[in-house]
């Protein structure tokens, strides 16, 4: 699997490689370079690791992961700390580098980067939470991929990279789960029992940074919706103000009796056009069409003086017809003005104080490009960040552009002029949009993401030391049921060296032993007792019948004998009996019962006989007593029982 794992890395270190040298353009234009870069460095540490060069591997990936954990905190360093335009400042100071996002990953990428280079440098291990390392890995990469697939986050923050990027990257993660896999099955029940509240977390703190990125990002949209519909709203207010100041201007001469005078004209205009400086000119027309007067007086208004309006192309005809046959107001609507600019020229009647006729017109050239300068004049938007652009039926008559790459969004505000559409455009730099954007998605995922690895931290931990709690528990229970196996051995072992396995009474050694314990008790008797003929019961009956004699003997002897009497077999078909603090005629009446048990047991030879016992006894009433001494003299008193027909008792004397 090493081997596999190492393949596969070594292919994405080619790739990589090969994609900064063929057409490293790309990678620059796209602002992608720094991910690219660090994750060449990553699959480096990775095949190092691969390689056993785990020193090397360190090494090669701290600094990596330093350059990390510095972009992560560029995502989350507050606007009131460290504004996001002087981090984009020293950024530019680097050569080659334009901006912040030139030296830090997007979003997604970083995560994944850190999440890669974390499994490395915790050597892959269980407990070090490597595999959810590698399963965050893969839901970020899912992640990510929906990002370009769906597009449905347009957000001024960098967020996913580029597909070639995250076909490397999941190489790289496959490579790194290959090479590590199998060493996590000793540890597979604990990893799932781990992985799945931890990827639970995961999955909700990527649901809830979804939310709040398309909160923080509509705020952003709405504040810029909000200041071009204020400039469009001041753009309809600017155009009912000078179409009232027209109105007015016209009913004042329809006041008087005569045509104005060329002073009275200039004199009044004077003041229109001081107040609605986007008006070119204030012309007055004759009825018939005629140019008479217009102010201001310069080179290129005199030209059209004593001109006939009426003799012009439409639509300037009919609107100024419209105001000097209809006694209506007319107007041109956007048209192309004789000074090089769009614009509308107004026509409004003049008539004779009974309003009877219309004795001219006066005629207003509205500059739209000047009627736009003096409303951004006149804003308060941002220059340096905000550009600005006005427009009529979608052709754009001023755009104020700025020196910031632009972001994502450019919101429009609509005002209808009769059948006519102006447009205010607004659209503002990414770095600008940044600096107002909330910090708090991304903050909420990473504070997420880091609960998850705790989560799993503990919840490994715990089951860890539960399974080894369980193992030591079993291996107390074995052990314990081998200490008691032993024990019963060892009590085994010890009954067996003091007791005869066959009549399961104590043999001549716990015999002696009991004798030299109880020597010291008074009086003392011995009874040493022999089968008669047994050897003709194991010859003619078969061993099995002898030792069911033995048996039977021993089961009749511990009835007859006694409480407190030591019934021991001595040897053979020899058993022997120990009486303290019973005299020698007292020893003779049990050995008698005794011996009528033997007789009456049911054990019979081979031609009916039954099965009889000789008995001898010794007694010890005053003295030293000397054991062997003791059943010397029993045996004996046996032997002369044996001398004297057998089935009988023999009472050896106390010694001289």
């Amino acid at each position: 699997m090493s081997r596999i794992a190492l393949s596969m890395t070594l292919l994405v270190i080619l790739l990589a490689t090969a994609g900064l040298i063929v057409d490293p353009s790309m990678i620059q234009d796209q602002s992608h370079s720094a991910s690219w870069t660090l994750l060449l460095l990553i699959g480096i540490g990775q095949a190092m690791w691969y390689w056993r060069g785990v020193r090397m591997s360190v090494v090669c990936l701290l600094p990596v992961l330093a350059i990390l954990l510095l972009g992560l905190a560029s995502y989350l360093l507050p606007e009131a700390l460290i504004p996001y335009v002087t981090l984009d400042q020293w950024a530019s100071w680097l050569p080659g580098v334009q901006g912040l996002d030139d030296l830090r990953p997007p979003l997604m990428e970083l995560l994944i980067l850190l999440a890669l280079t974390g499994g490395l440098l915790g050597r892959t291990r269980a407990s070090l939470a490597a595999p959810l390392l590698q399963a965050l890995a893969a839901l970020l990469l899912v992640t990510e991929a929906l990002l370009l697939a769906t597009d449905e986050i347009r957000s001024p923050q960098n967020l996913a990279g580029t597909p070639a990027s995250m076909l490397l990257l999941a190489l790289l993660l496959a490579a790194q789960f290959v090479g590590v896999v199998s060493g996590w099955r000793h540890t597979q029940t604990s990893i799932l029992r781990s992985l799945i509240p931890s990827l639970a977390l995961v999955l909700a703190s990527l649901f809830v940074w979804h939310q709040q990125t398309l909160y923080v990002d509509q705020q952003l949209q709405d504040e810029l919706q909000g200041e071009a519909d204020r400039l469009a709203t001041q753009l309809g207010a600017e155009i009912t103000a000078h179409l009232e100041a027209v109105r007015r201007f016209a009913s004042f001469w329809s006041l008087l009796e005569e045509p104005p005078s060329a002073e009275e004209w200039e004199r009044q205009a004077a003041f229109y056009h001081q107040d609605f400086s986007y008006f070119l000119n204030i012309a007055y027309i004759e009825a018939d069409g005629t140019i008479r007067l217009v102010h201001p007086r310069d080179d290129s208004n005199r030209a059209i003086v004593g001109i006939n309006a009426l003799d012009v192309d439409r639509p300037y005809v009919d609107a100024l017809a419209k105001a000097l046959s209809a006694n209506q107001e007319g107007h041109t609507g956007v048209v192309p003005l004789l000074q090089g600019m769009p614009g509308m020229i107004y026509y409004l009647p003049i008539t004779s104080p009974d309003q009877q006729r219309v004795t001219g017109a006066a005629a207003m050239v509205l500059s739209f490009p000047v009627l736009a300068d003096k409303l951004y004049a006149e804003t308060l938007l941002d220059r340096e960040h905000i550009r600005m652009r006005f427009a009529v039926d979608g052709d754009t008559i001023r755009d104020w552009p700025t020196s910031e790459s632009p972001g994502p969004w450019t919101t429009l505000s609509l005002l209808a002029l009769d059948e006519q559409e102006l447009t205010v455009a607004l659209n503002a730099s990414t770095g600008y949009l940044l600096g107002l954007r909330s910090r708090q998605p991304v903050a909420s995922l990473s504070i997420g993401l880091l609960l998850a690895y705790l989560l799993y931290m503990v919840v490994f931990g715990h089951h860890r030391m539960s399974v080894q709690h369980s193992s030591m528990y079993r291996s107390n229970e074995e052990l314990r049921r081998e200490v008691r196996h032993r024990t019963e051995l060892q009590r085994e072992v010890e009954w067996l060296a003091g007791h005869d396995e066959l009549t399961l009474l104590p043999n001549r050694r716990l015999f002696m032993s009991t004798l030299r314990e109880q020597q010291e008790c008074r009086p003392l008797s011995v009874l040493l007792c022999d089968i008669d003929h047994f050897k003709s019961i194991n010859d003619q009956l078969g061993h099995q019948a002898g030792d069911e004699a033995l048996r039977r003997f021993a089961r009749v002897g511990r009835l007859a004998m006694p409480e407190g009497v030591v019934l021991a077999r001595y040897g053979g078909e020899e058993f022997v009996a120990l009486l303290t603090g019973v005299a020698a005629d007292e020893a003779v009446e049990i050995a008698e019962s005794l011996r009528q048990s033997v007789m009456n047991c049911g054990v019979e030879h081979a031609d009916g006989r039954p099965m009889t016992v000789s008995i001898g006894i010794a007694s010890h009433g005053a003295g030293d007593l000397i054991a062997e001494d003791l059943l010397h003299r029993a045996d004996l008193a046996l032997y002369r029982a044996k001398r004297q027909g057998r089935n009988r008792i023999e009472v050896c004397g106390s010694p001289a």
